[in-house]
């Protein structure tokens, strides 16, 4: 138990500073707490809303978040989610399981060439 709470809170604070600590709980709960792949995915969900809860009021905060921005990514965020939804309760959850670590070795693949990108460079 005292291993799972300083694990979230340390996905916690990568979340915080955007490394993507919601994969990273999912992953957590996978392979060390033996939780099935739908109930990690539906717990990261409750994750991610406290986690993200304070980064969100420190934007707020500094004016930098655009309002229609969030509203249409809410609009498409709500669409994806009741396809996903429907989505996963028809494909087989061993099959879920591999799209998803599919998923994140590509959005891994695509961060780390983000990365190292000269362009990146040039602006920094």
């Amino acid at each position: 138990m005292i291993f799972t709470l300083i694990s979230s809170f340390l996905i916690a604070v990568l979340s915080g500073m955007g490394v993507g600590g919601g994969g990273l709980f999912v992953v957590f709960l996978a392979l060390f707490t033996d939780t099935p792949q739908i109930t990690a995915q539906g717990i990261n969900l409750l994750f991610f809303i406290f986690s993200s809860g304070s980064a969100v009021c420190i934007h707020l905060s500094k004016r930098q978040i655009l309002g229609t921005a969030v509203l249409t990514m809410a609009a498409f965020g709500v669409a994806g989610a009741i396809l996903g939804s429907l989505l996963s309760s028809v494909i087989n959850e061993a099959i879920l399981r591999k799209l998803f670590g599919i998923m994140l070795v590509i959005s891994g693949i695509f961060s780390l060439m983000r990365e190292s990108s000269p362009k990146k460079a040039e602006r920094s």
